[in-house]
């Protein structure tokens, strides 16, 4: 799995360089937020969870108001059943770093150096890195132990697709509110129960080297 990452991670910022050249400036920001974790289980109902992120992002110019922004960050996420299914999941957490291929587009354009709104969408991959789980035996006896990753067990890879919208200032600061809809099914054991994960985030992000200007 290590070399997996490795190789996505790579993959994704030589095609970040490959679109830059002779675009315009490149610049790299940090970002971090909170995350409001909401989950689709078919076993019980649910609870919202807290959690959050953070990471690193470039922007790259692509076309007028058009930005490539790719995206790594580190995600904490799980989900709470507010019941005690036999032979299920009734609680997760998890670490997971995920790689987001993000698009952006700018409501002013880059020449005008204003503070400005803007619209990001795109997919996000992510990763299982570890975890916590509680799951019910077949007496309905709740067993907490380490989340355990397999094709008959939670499931290790998944994908969201993502809808926000942001603010910049042309001093570096920016605002996001993100929507990340869940399209895969976390439990991976058959005849199981369908596990997705649906999030209302909100985070606050840099840009280094933008300066301010009138």
């Amino acid at each position: 799995m290590k070399k997996f990452i490795s190789l996505l991670l790579t993959g994704t910022l030589f095609m970040s360089f490959s679109f830059a050249q002779d675009l315009g400036k490149i610049y790299y920001g940090v970002k971090g937020g909170y995350n409001y974790v909401l989950s689709a289980y078919t076993a019980s109902k649910t609870n919202a969870v807290h959690g959050g992120y953070a990471g690193f992002m470039m922007k790259i110019p692509f076309e007028n108001r058009l930005h490539f922004t790719p995206q790594i960050d580190f995600n904490y996420r799980g989900m709470q059943a507010d019941s005690l299914p036999k032979s299920q999941f009734s609680k997760v957490t998890e670490f997971q770093v995920r790689v987001m291929p993000l698009l952006q587009i700018d409501f002013k354009h880059p020449d005008e150096h204003a503070n400005t709104l803007f619209v990001q969408f795109g997919p996000s991959l992510g990763f299982g890195l570890k975890g916590d789980q509680v799951k019910q035996d077949a007496a309905g006896v709740p067993i907490s132990a380490k989340l355990k990753y397999g094709f008959q067990a939670y499931g290790q890879f998944d994908a969201n697709w993502h809808a926000g919208l942001g603010y910049e200032t042309n001093g570096g600061l920016r605002l996001l509110v993100d929507y990340a809809y869940g399209l895969s099914n976390m439990i991976n054991t058959e005849f199981g129960p369908v596990l997705k994960y649906h999030t209302i985030s909100a985070g606050v992000g840099y840009w280094f080297g933008k300066k301010k200007t009138k």
